[in-house]
């Protein structure tokens, strides 16, 4: 059941990539990861703590990624992960408590789902070039949110209406230009009228 993809680098380093990894699965997933340096790439072990109730439940995942760097190619495969505990609490649930055969069901499904992420989160990062941002697009960064003038809900920036309360966000306009001028400004920054 493992996987594997190849990517092109196009110019980013390998390390980038096992570090934007690294900071995905860490800050994403809330595993714990070791990675070090083959000959001809990394590996990266990963893990969610061994807790006794996620363990018991099936809830918990794990994954090895490995890296072989061979020019502008890199190579991934992502090995099986952590599928004896699904298995075992899915038989428990089968014949004892049938609550654990749904706990396995969803961490299998979260397990077989973690390939693609990885891979996903490896293609962001060659197409930023490597560039630090938010690790994943389902959570935009902190500064990439303004507060709703009506209800104070932090909304995305650039969003036309609150998502909470529904209220207007559009910014004053200049009365010369048109342009949307950021709140606070003594002049237009298009065509400098003094506002």
């Amino acid at each position: 059941m493992s996987e594997s993809r190849t990517f092109m680098l196009n110019g980013v380093d390998a390390q980038t990539v096992v570090d934007h990894l690294t900071d995905f699965l860490h800050g994403e997933k809330g595993m714990e990861v070791q990675s070090t340096r083959t000959p001809d790439g990394y590996i990266l072990q990963a893990g969610q703590p061994k807790d006794t109730w996620k363990t018991l439940t099936g809830m918990r995942l794990a994954t090895t990624v490995q890296i072989v760097v061979t020019g502008e190619q890199m190579n991934v495969l992502i090995g099986e992960g952590q599928w004896t505990d699904k298995i075992g609490a899915g038989a428990i649930g089968l014949f004892v408590a049938w609550p654990l055969a749904i706990t396995a069901g969803m961490g299998a499904f979260k397990q077989k789902k973690l390939p693609g992420e990885i891979f996903q989160e490896i293609e962001r990062c060659i197409f930023s070039q490597g560039k630090p941002g938010p690790v994943s697009s389902a959570a935009p960064a902190a500064q990439d949110k303004i507060p709703c003038p009506a209800c104070q809900a932090m909304v995305p920036a650039g969003s036309k209406f609150c998502s909470q309360c529904g209220a207007k966000l559009s910014r004053p306009e200049c009365p010369a230009c048109g342009a949307e001028v950021p709140a606070g400004s003594a002049f237009c920054p298009e065509c400098g009228q003094k506002l």
